[in-house]
């Protein structure tokens, strides 16, 4: 096989890009570098429509996972309601066509400092893990103080304990015993 400048100079020319697009990857960028990029650009699915669509929105939101928002917070500002009313405090300040994630970050702050978000979180994902945990007679007494703390009726807890007490060998998570539970009602 023939070696021609041609071919050196190719090969070059390519090692050199792949050199450049391995440095520029996003996976070597760090977080706080992938925030600083997210946050200057502009909120283009907001002149396409596309915001109308909730898929898109948790999507969009997402974007902000490397300056702090969690699984918890992209499904709440996700929240179109939620959305809108960013939306509203961030448009008297700003055209549409100006905004940035900067901004929509701004009023998610906000919101996140406030008492009400912070409890509708905790209260949240307390529901959640209590959904996700298999019920058992021997824990009944940890997890009523965590049914009570969630605002359950007692008509509620105490079918979950008549339940726990005639299925002492219990496989199913309280989520799915209150499906159950319901179902029956």
């Amino acid at each position: 096989m023939k070696i021609t400048l041609k071919k050196i100079l190719f090969a070059s020319v390519m090692c050199l890009t792949m050199a450049t697009q391995a440095q520029n990857s996003p996976l070597e960028t760090s977080p706080e570098q992938s925030c600083e990029t997210q946050l200057v650009k502009k909120l283009d699915f907001m002149l396409d429509g596309s915001f109308a669509n909730e898929n898109v929105l948790f999507k969009e939101i997402a974007k902000l996972g490397p300056c702090g928002l969690d699984e918890f917070d992209v499904n709440f500002f996700g929240n179109m309601d939620i959305f809108n009313t960013m939306l509203a405090h961030i448009s008297k300040e700003k055209k549409v066509e100006q905004m940035t994630f900067n901004d929509l970050y701004i009023e998610i702050v906000k919101f996140k400092k406030a008492d009400v978000y912070k409890e509708i979180r905790e209260v949240t994902i307390a529901s959640e893990n209590l959904g996700e945990t298999i019920g058992n007679i021997e824990n009944w007494s940890q997890d009523l103080t965590i049914f009570e703390n969630l605002g359950a009726s007692q008509d509620v807890i105490n079918k979950v304990y008549d339940y726990l007490k005639a299925h002492t060998d219990n496989k199913k998570t309280y989520k799915e015993i209150l499906g159950l539970l319901k179902k029956q009602s």
